[in-house]
């Protein structure tokens, strides 16, 4: 009985080798391990994915901030240009 268990294992880890996603990978692993790892991978690109999208949000508002310092000053400066000028 014990050798057949391992007979019966030993053929669905070589099932799971020949189709699924289990044959796109050439080692041990089941192709339940392997869509951990991309679930696990996924979740890590998607969390850098999203602070680096806050980073630009927050960077696009600082840009956003000096420019409308900017636009004061020269606004400021044209209208004391257009007032000496008069």
């Amino acid at each position: 009985m014990e050798l057949e268990l391992k007979i019966l294992k030993e053929k669905v880890v070589e099932d799971e080798k020949k189709s699924g996603i289990g044959s796109l990978f050439d080692d041990e692993k089941t192709s339940h391990q392997h869509i951990n790892l991309l679930k696990t991978k996924y979740m890590q690109m998607r969390r850098d994915f999203d602070k680096k999208q806050q980073d630009l949000k927050k960077f696009r508002l600082d840009c956003m901030g000096e420019q409308f310092i900017l636009n004061s000053q020269i606004d400021t400066i044209t209208d004391q240009t257009a007032s000496v000028h008069d």
